[in-house]
């Protein structure tokens, strides 16, 4: 499992990858939950891009749970993209979509929470 953060405009994109297990879970959550710390409202937009995550036990969901609630009490909120095609159907089961704003691609939700965002994607480096 990896978390990897970065700063675009305002919005903090984490992008995940690996496979989030019982085993991996506490990692995860001890990587996710500190770089959401500041994000409240206008001020930083989370972004999660899940593209990479291959599996994702109750485990790992309940981390993601967890993140939304810290978010929440920041009045700010976290976004996923980029589910795989298991991790959507696991979304679907579990009503998550109802927690989480989902969106199919990265670029799609940089669309929509942070136009500034999404222009800074299309700026070369």
């Amino acid at each position: 499992m990896e978390c990897q953060a970065q700063e675009i405009a305002n919005v903090r994109l984490v992008r995940v990858a690996g496979r989030i297990d019982h085993t991996a879970a506490k990692a995860f959550e001890n990587a996710l939950l500190p770089l959401l710390d500041d994000c409240s409202g206008e001020g930083k937009k989370a972004l999660l891009d899940l593209s990479g995550v291959v599996y994702m036990s109750s485990a790992g969901l309940r981390v993601l749970t967890l993140a939304a609630k810290q978010c929440r009490k920041q009045n700010g909120e976290v976004v996923v993209a980029a589910l795989q095609p298991l991790l959507q159907e696991v979304f679907r089961i579990g009503r998550l979509e109802t927690v989480f704003k989902v969106f199919k691609t990265v670029r799609e939700a940089l669309e929509t929470i942070s136009p500034a965002a999404a222009s800074a994607c299309d700026r070369p480096s």
